[in-house]
């Protein structure tokens, strides 16, 4: 309501714009700088985008005597202030604030839709944790950051660790199963003759999509004590990954959990903040699609270990219901179990086909462990000067993410297709067995239709076309 004037300078090419006024009797700006207007600057403006503008303006009555600066005004230096103003616009929705996880009873109501918004629920015997929170309406225009801080309270081990969010597209979901049990969501049959709940999407099942698969170190903060006197180890651990890619999923009201394996009560504290950062995010509408997630989340629910990977492969079919332009599949995969004959200490290949063609083949494998050896005071040390978190493993270290493997798969036009992962799991030595942890996700950006010619399972590798095209005129010939 204030009628203003616009100064305007020009500063190595670029057109600074204050619109300021001198009828709200003060005298104040937005943003520290020389030879400005006399007046209170409302609006700033550079090369014609709108940088601060004024919402509202309160004015303080300000007792006799007192300096001009409120009291709740604090002075900063520059380097400060300049951090404080660049995470200004940044929105941070905490999501777990110090919370325990291990072995409790669970908290949950025995229906669904009667789980509350902003109450932390304990599942599957404690393990999980789940929480329904509020996220910004929209996802476009974000970069978003997860961030989790863990550290060990009573339990000394390594252990899987993952957050995740549950999708809610579809008749059922991961909460039917937290809530319900296991045998209320469709299940995998493995030729192993087990069935196994819960780890591949249906029509009517989506599985629960992972933010940050982590691996809890050595007894960090609750064991510092304990090993190796005189070292001085981390307090927590602090994992911090962008989750940009998933953000059609961190929107609106959402349901988050995180897990940690266990077997101890008041094993681990876990706080998760979820962090938006302006002026980012991913071009065009983006959509994620559910595909698998084999790692047993419900351990202490009766969710049993992933390790039919030697008599089978993890196959799941899905419907793609809109086409998907620069689709990838995001993947993350590790291996576990079987002491030193074992695939956690062993290199295995992973493949994965879609629509019946191989169009992925890697060894995940880590080398770095011995890296983060400051953030694991209880780990085994061995008579070789090694510690058993120095070993190298299938994709991960303790106190480390495992990063996801993006795995292009071209314009995918919408209907089926068909996603398998084979991996050549050892055999079980006496009550030691390997199992693999996979889970994978569509992501791209959803189109109304995809350009003409372009509309295939982009899986073409133009090495195969040529001996392909080669063997077509050698068999023409023959002819």
């Amino acid at each position: 309501g204030y009628r203003c004037k616009v100064a305007t300078t020009v500063i190595k090419s670029n057109t600074i714009k204050y619109w300021f006024t001198d009828e709200a009797g003060v005298q104040g700006t937005v943003q520290p700088a020389a030879d400005l207007p006399k007046g209170l600057v409302l609006m700033t403006s550079r090369n014609g985008r709108i940088g601060l503008k004024a919402q509202s303006i309160e004015k303080i009555d300000i007792p006799a005597g007192q300096k001009t600066i409120p009291a709740f005004a604090v002075v900063v230096d520059a380097p400060m202030y300049r951090y404080r103003i660049n995470n200004a616009g940044v929105i941070s929705v905490p999501v777990f604030d110090n919370e325990y996880i291990g072995i409790s009873s669970s908290n949950a109501p025995g229906a669904v839709d009667s789980l509350l918004a902003d109450t932390v629920y304990r599942l599957s015997g404690g393990t999980v944790i789940l929480r329904k929170v509020r996220l910004p309406e929209s996802s476009e225009g974000w970069d978003i950051f997860a961030q989790v801080i863990q550290k060990a309270d009573k339990d000394a081990y390594d252990r899987t660790g993952s957050v995740f969010v549950i999708p809610a597209g579809k008749e059922q979901s991961f909460l039917d199963a937290l809530v319900g049990g296991l045998a209320t969501v469709p299940a995998f049959e493995s030729h192993n003759g087990k069935r196994y709940p819960g780890i591949i999407a249906t029509d009517t099942y989506d599985t629960p999509v992972e933010l940050i698969r982590f691996f809890t170190p050595f007894g960090v903060g609750g064991y510092n004590s304990h090993r190796v006197p005189g070292q001085v180890w981390a307090d927590s651990v602090i994992y911090h990954q962008d989750v940009t890619h998933l953000a059609p999923l961190l929107q609106g009201e959402a349901w988050i959990g995180a897990y940690i394996g266990n077997w101890t009560e008041k094993a681990h504290k876990l706080s998760l903040t979820l962090k938006y950062h302006p002026g980012g995010g991913q071009k065009g509408e983006r959509t994620v699609i559910p595909v698998f997630n084999s790692l047993n989340l419900m351990e202490q629910g009766g969710q049993d270990y992933p390790s039919f990977m030697g008599s089978d492969s993890l196959r799941v079919s899905v419907d793609i219901p809109h086409p998907v332009r620069g689709a990838q599949l995001v993947y993350l995969t590790t291996g576990h179990g079987g002491w030193g004959g074992g695939d956690e200490f062993n290199q295995k290949e992973n493949t994965v086909y879609m629509d019946g063609r191989k169009i992925f083949a890697f060894i995940p494998w880590r080398e770095d462990c011995s890296s983060y050896r400051r953030r694991n005071p209880a780990s085994g040390n061995f008579s070789n000067g090694l510690s058993s978190s120095d070993l190298s493993r299938s994709n991960w270290c303790p106190g480390t993410v495992t990063n996801p493997v993006y795995i292009p798969l071209g314009d995918l036009p919408a209907g089926r297709h068909t996603f398998a992962v084979t991996i050549p799991q050892g055999e079980p030595q006496g009550s030691s067995f390997s199992y693999w942890c996979l889970s994978g996700a569509i992501v791209g950006e959803r189109v109304d239709r995809l350009p003409a010619g372009d509309e295939r399972t982009a899986l073409s590798d133009p090495h195969l076309d040529k001996q392909s095209g080669k063997a077509h005129k050698a068999r023409k010939r023959r002819k």
